[in-house]
């Protein structure tokens, strides 16, 4: 029989005090995809645009369930509280669009001693970078937000432009002073500052560190050229 790879840190942290939380409040296309799986290398069980439901055997959306969740007046993070650390909080069709990293005051209100990363990069560059999302079969990124919005692409690319810049003034605003903060600029920071600043709860190896989701790899994947 095949074992199951645990890592016994994990289990250590849940026989103990359960560790603090990790949102990144940054948006997609920031370098989540890469964060999480240097997260899950070193062990921690972190959840990336969706997240899996054991007993029922199913995935679901992380900012769909947290929209949800808030609604119905439950836990921000019901159902899925398991998981450490969650990025790529936004869930997006050709009928609705959640960007759930905007939650960050409800999730640092139920989890006030959870970190909170903002992962940043110059905008332009992250416009262009959604624009080059495929998007696999449910269609490209630009598609479905053109197609929700009824908007055109360069209404929508100041849409979001207008978005990014807002969550960022927010987000540095609200956690002024806050040493749970951790501001990580993905074309400067690398594993070795991301591991420090969460050195007090978690042990991470900065050899673990590898970059994903790259346009090139996405392009691969969906046999694009």
């Amino acid at each position: 029989m095949k074992k199951m790879k645990i890592h016994q840190h994990w289990i250590f942290r849940k026989l103990g005090k359960p560790a603090p939380k990790i949102f990144i409040i940054g948006f997609n296309k920031c370098g989540t995809k890469t964060i999480n799986r240097f997260f899950r290398r070193n062990g921690i069980l972190s959840a990336h645009h969706g997240y899996h439901h054991f007993l029922r055997r199913a995935s679901y959306n992380i900012a769909a369930r947290m929209k949800k969740n808030l609604e119905a007046g439950l836990p921000i993070l019901s159902d899925m509280s398991r998981y450490e650390a969650f990025s790529d909080l936004i869930h997006l069709t050709d009928k609705e669009v959640i960007e759930a990293n905007e939650y960050f005051k409800e999730l640092n209100s139920e989890y006030p001693d959870a970190y909170f990363i903002f992962n940043d990069r110059p905008v332009d560059a992250w416009i262009k970078s959604r624009l080059n999302h495929e998007g696999g079969p449910g269609g490209s990124f630009k598609g479905r937000y053109r197609s929700f919005t009824g908007m055109t692409e360069a209404e929508v690319t100041a849409l979001w432009k207008q978005q990014y810049e807002t969550q960022k003034a927010a987000v540095l605003d609200y956690f002024s002073g806050n040493d749970r903060f951790i501001y990580f600029d993905i074309t400067r920071d690398g594993p070795e500052e991301l591991s420090e600043a969460l050195s007090d709860d978690y042990k991470l190896n900065p050899a673990k560190w590898s970059h994903r989701g790259s346009a090139a790899e996405r392009q691969k994947r969906f046999g694009k050229k």
